[in-house]
């Protein structure tokens, strides 16, 4: 086993126990997100509530709304009410240093999640260039074992360092499969389904032999997938790949078992444990790795009951599938 996975492992014994684990009276953890309105924060969220209550840390949750602005002033109002510990998904990273050191001067553990900022602890989420490269990799297995010459789309989201990231892993991992392939364009679907819809349809007509569409969040890839469906194009033609796989969306699309093939799976409900678990451990003395990496893996209509249980109307992760994913 790894250092970080044993380190992964002894943080899992220290914290869950048998769903509680002895915590110190009052600890505050602050957490600044920085876009409440999508789908991955708004599960980020809800399961990061679900596990402080459980452990007993009393947790502020703050929305930035994609304004840096905001972010650094709900950051220095959390500062300001004493928070033990501090977590930001940060709007623009090199932006955040003056807020990060102000923390740490005033005894205050700061974490981010999504994308490192310098001066922080540790940065909790996924690898992305390496969950980039695992889609990359499954694609070219994917179109070799199904004889697809892939005439690739790419909706990206070039703003952000970690959805560049996604982009750069995906195309190494494509490179490396040694499959034969074409990017026939990329766009910027600034991560929202109208704009990748847009954006699609326009790469569509400039090539309606486009068969395969990687986007960057499942709001991307749906877009997309929207756009071929609107060019009047044979959808059973088309491989969609997908990213994040946040929740509903990306779950309904994958189970309508038409285009879209697979999906880069983030599980955010766990990023948001591990949220929590990370904050109680660097409270409670541990020290973290630099890199507090949450699982991923590719997730397919054959595979998806492993890690997805019927819950009512939807569908609820099964935490321990994605344990196991570290092990």
């Amino acid at each position: 086993m790894s250092l970080r996975r044993t380190w992964i492992a002894f943080v899992i014994s220290l914290m869950a126990g048998c769903g509680q684990a002895p915590q110190e009276e009052g600890l505050k953890v602050g957490f600044v997100v920085n876009f409440m309105s999508h789908e991955w924060y708004q599960n980020i969220c809800r399961a990061a509530e679900e596990r402080a209550a459980e452990i007993g840390v009393k947790l502020i949750i703050a929305d930035a709304n994609l304004d840096l602005a905001a972010q650094i002033s709900k950051a220095e109002n959390l500062i300001a009410q004493g928070v033990d510990v501090l977590v930001l998904t940060p709007v623009d990273a090199k932006a955040l240093g003056p807020v990060v050191a102000e923390a740490r001067r005033r005894g205050i553990h700061v974490l981010t999640e999504s994308s490192p900022v310098e001066g922080a602890l540790s940065n909790v989420g996924i690898d992305d260039r390496a969950a980039g490269e695992k889609a990359g990799r499954w694609l070219g297995a994917y179109a070799a074992d199904h004889g697809i010459d892939p005439r690739v789309l790419i909706i990206g989201l070039p703003n952000f360092d970690a959805c560049r990231a996604r982009v750069t892993g995906f195309k190494e991992g494509l490179a490396a499969s040694g499959i034969a392939y074409r990017i026939m364009q990329e766009v910027d679907g600034q991560g929202l389904k109208e704009r990748a819809l847009k954006v699609a349809q326009d790469a569509l007509t400039a090539n309606p032999d486009i068969n395969v569409i990687f986007g960057i969040n499942d709001d991307s890839t749906t877009g997309g997938m929207a756009a071929y469906r609107a060019a009047g194009l044979d959808e059973s033609a088309l491989v969609a790949v997908g990213f994040g796989f946040e929740g509903t969306v990306g779950r309904t699309a994958l189970l309508e078992g038409v285009s879209y093939r697979g999906a880069l799976a983030m599980f955010p409900e766990f990023v948001g444990i591990s949220i929590v678990d990370a904050a109680a451990a660097v409270a409670g003395g541990q020290t973290l790795p630099t890199r507090y990496e949450t699982p991923t893996v590719m997730i397919t209509p054959d595979n998806f009951a492993q890690y997805y249980r019927s819950a009512g109307e939807d569908y609820e992760l099964q935490i321990a599938a994605v344990r196991a994913l570290q092990d």
